[in-house]
Parts: C-alpha cells; sequence; structure tokens
C-alpha cells in the first residue's frame, strides 16, 4: 500500500508539473495565434487547444517525471522518512525499485499515446484554423486600404457583396493585379488583369481574362506524412526515456545535500534535456 501510495504521489505530481510548464508554452505561443483563434467561432478553435494542450502535456511528462522524482525521493530523505523504511529492513534502491514497477501503467499508457498524438497533427489543425481565418478576412475585406494577412496583402478599390473592383494581391512570390474579382467559397476569381511571378532568378508576367486563386491550394491542408513519421520516433524515444529519467531523478536526490542544490541540478538537466529532444527532433 506505501508503494502504491507514493508512486501515485509521483504521478500526480508530475502531471500537475507537465500540466504547468505546457500552460506556460501555450501562454507564450497563444500570442502568435491569439487574433486568428479568438476571431474563429467556438466550436473550431476548442478542438485545437484540447488537442494542442494534450500534446504538450504528454510531451513534457516525461520531463516532469525527472522533476517530481528528484524532488520526491530528496524530501523522503530530507524528511528522514526513509529512514524509518531502512529501519523496516528495505533499502532506499529497494524502495525506488518498487515505485518505480508501479509505473509500469504509465509507461505502457505514454508508448500507446506515441502512435495517437503528433505535433503534426497540432500543426494541421492550426493550418486548418489559419484557412478558415483567411477565408473570412477575405468575404469582410474593407475598401480602399492594404490589408495584410501574415504573408498575403489585399487592396481593392471598391466592394459589393461578393465582387471586388481593382484588386491587387501579393503572397511570397506572386502579384495580381485585376480589374475585378468575385469570391466563391474559398476561391478568388480575378479578371480582366496580369500575373507577376518569380521562379528563380527570372520574373514571368503573364496577362488573363480569368485566374483563379484558391486558399486551399496556398494553405496546404494535409499532413506531412514525413514530419508524422518523425514525430512518432520522437514520441517514442521521449516515452521509452521515461524509466530512465525517473531512475535519474532518484541519483541527483541521493546525491545532492540540500534543496537549492536540486533546484538548480533539475533546473539545468531539464533544460539539457529538452535540447536533446530539439537536436534529436532535427537528425530525425
Amino acid at each position: 500500500m506505501l508503494w502504491s501510495l507514493l508512486a501515485w504521489k509521483l504521478i500526480k505530481l508530475s502531471i500537475f508539473i507537465s500540466l504547468v510548464l505546457s500552460s506556460v508554452f501555450m501562454l507564450f505561443q497563444f500570442f502568435r495565434i491569439d487574433n486568428l483563434v479568438l476571431s474563429l467561432p467556438a466550436h473550431e478553435t476548442i478542438p485545437f487547444l484540447a488537442l494542442w494542450m494534450s500534446y504538450f502535456l504528454f510531451y513534457f511528462l516525461p520531463t516532469s517525471l525527472f522533476i517530481s522524482s528528484s524532488v520526491m525521493f530528496f524530501d523522503l530523505k530530507d524528511s528522514k522518512k526513509l529512514n524509518i523504511v531502512e529501519s523496516f529492513g528495505v533499502s532506499p534502491y529497494t524502495a525506488y525499485l518498487k515505485i518505480l514497477l508501479r509505473c509500469v501503467p504509465l509507461f505502457t499508457a505514454l508508448i500507446f499515446i506515441s502512435f495517437l498524438l503528433h505535433e503534426e497533427d497540432v500543426s494541421f489543425m492550426r493550418s486548418y484554423l489559419t484557412y478558415k481565418y483567411y477565408v473570412n478576412m477575405i468575404y469582410s475585406m474593407p475598401e480602399n486600404t492594404f490589408f495584410t494577412l501574415k504573408d498575403m496583402t489585399f487592396h481593392v478599390n471598391g466592394r459589393y457583396g461578393n465582387y471586388l473592383d481593382h484588386v491587387f494581391f501579393k503572397k511570397d512570390n506572386l502579384l495580381v493585379v485585376a480589374k475585378g474579382a468575385h469570391i466563391q467559397k474559398d476561391t478568388l476569381i480575378f479578371t480582366e488583369g496580369s500575373v507577376l511571378s518569380e521562379e528563380g532568378d527570372k520574373f514571368y508576367l503573364t496577362f488573363f481574362r480569368e485566374y483563379q486563386l484558391s486558399l486551399g491550394k496556398i494553405i496546404s491542408l494535409e499532413r506531412n506524412k514525413e514530419k508524422l513519421k518523425r514525430d512518432q520516433k520522437l514520441n517514442l524515444l521521449n516515452s521509452a526515456l521515461s524509466p530512465i529519467l525517473i531512475t535519474l531523478g532518484f541519483f541527483i536526490s541521493r546525491k545532492v545535500e540540500n534543496s537549492t542544490k536540486l533546484y538548480y541540478a533539475v533546473g539545468v538537466f531539464s533544460v539539457l534535456y529538452q535540447f536533446f529532444l530539439l537536436i534529436t527532433k532535427s537528425l530525425l
């Protein structure tokens, strides 16, 4: 019963730490897409936020297991509770193994989730929301002003429902100037104008009577299979290292003498571990 309670305490503390790390990371990232999330209906943004939070909660959990094991085992040592356990003939290493074995279901769950949650899924959902945001903005495009949406710039002289008068459109190396245009679902259909595009070091100017530009083609709405495989490998590595991270936390708690040194050691290693994951991700 004692070992199950300690294992449950370790898991609860890990989930709490992972929740804090995920929330802080998402808060910094949220400022980059706040206009996108806040301008769309809740039934479209809530699933994205739930997926985003679930992924990072899972991603930071192995790191949180390391932090919580370091803190918990140090607290047991510092409060002399391990001495009481030793008085019954149970060594700290045996106590650690008993707790670790009771965390096996969590390790198994992490491996299983590795096949379900991927960073590419979050990126896909963000691209979909961006697509919806662009479509909404095009339907409410203001007149007589340059209107910029990230890497796209619009200018229209007049607007009559879904019909636009004298349109300027630019995205990356594509520039379209047209006498008029109308909006059909997610497609801009330009009439009587010209397209200036760049390929390599050369520019090409093409005149047209009608030119169609679909936002679905500009914004990729397909999952990248290579990135999905990369994410799955990284997830599996991160999950498989969980027992090792708990073990490392146990040994650090045995070596350090005071809480200040513990916090420094845990903080430095946690940052180094995140760098390790980033480097590994770039190599996969």
